[in-house]
């Protein structure tokens, strides 16, 4: 048997060696590539680009011959794929959403609430009125609003001896009650606040008032606003290939 002597210098002040036998580890299995699938605000795809349009490694390289861009203004999404053909492709998806600011306050949605939820919410809120004023004016007269009853009204009288209709079966006391107010608020999530005007809608339902908010404006604000954010954005990614839905 042949042995096989390997000489080891050792440096300077080493007075002892240790020397360890076994295999390596074997090494851990190829994987193949995965698809990538990311979202975020309306600015994610531009973002993207803007990015990895200089770095980029091999999955999420940007060639102008496979990325395709599909703008769905009903959905509000913008959705960039690296390369849909590719199994280790990378998909982009930017959805423009209501901010969570305007969300809160319901309006021109089917929430409905009673005058304490209502005061709540105003009150917790007091940084979206630019004018303190109106503010105060809003809560005090959600305050004062009450409805009254059938036994209340059959008491009363007008102050000139005409007694109250006995057909009617309710009554809403609104003397003093502001019925809009304006909110600055931001529409969408990433974007500056806009001043909207809003109004407080009531009706009596099973003896309780319910009142909910509404806004023309904002409904113009909205549909404005996402026709010019479109563009802004698709004209950040003009170079590739966008389908339009």
């Amino acid at each position: 048997m042949q042995t096989e002597k390997t000489q080891i210098i050792l440096p300077d002040g080493c007075t002892e060696l240790t020397i360890r036998e076994g295999q390596a580890q074997a090494p851990l299995p190829l994987k193949e590539p995965k698809s990538i699938s990311l979202s975020g605000d309306i600015h994610a795809v531009s973002d993207f680009v803007r990015i990895r349009r200089d770095n980029a490694n091999s999955v999420q390289v940007l060639d102008v011959k496979t990325i395709v861009v599909e703008s769905n203004k009903n959905n509000r999404t913008i959705v960039l794929n690296t390369n849909p053909e590719a199994h280790n492709n990378t998909i982009i998806t930017a959805k423009l959403e209501a901010s969570e600011e305007l969300k809160q306050f319901g309006i021109n949605s089917d929430i409905r609430m009673d005058r304490k939820s209502l005061l709540k919410l105003l009150k917790f809120n007091r940084l979206f009125f630019d004018d303190k004023q109106q503010y105060a004016n809003v809560i005090a007269g959600l305050v004062k609003i009450r409805f009254k009853t059938q036994q209340e009204l059959s008491q009363e009288s007008d102050g000139k001896g005409n007694r109250v209709n006995n057909d009617e079966s309710h009554t809403v006391a609104h003397e003093g009650f502001v019925d809009k107010f304006t909110l600055s608020v931001p529409l969408f999530k990433g974007f500056s606040p806009v001043k909207i005007e809003v109004e407080i809608c009531w009706e009596v339902l099973n003896s309780q008032i319910s009142f909910w908010l509404e806004s023309v404006g904002l409904k113009e604000s909205t549909d404005s606003a996402i026709d010019g954010i479109f563009d802004t954005e698709l004209e950040n990614v003009r170079d590739f290939v966008i389908i339009h839905k």
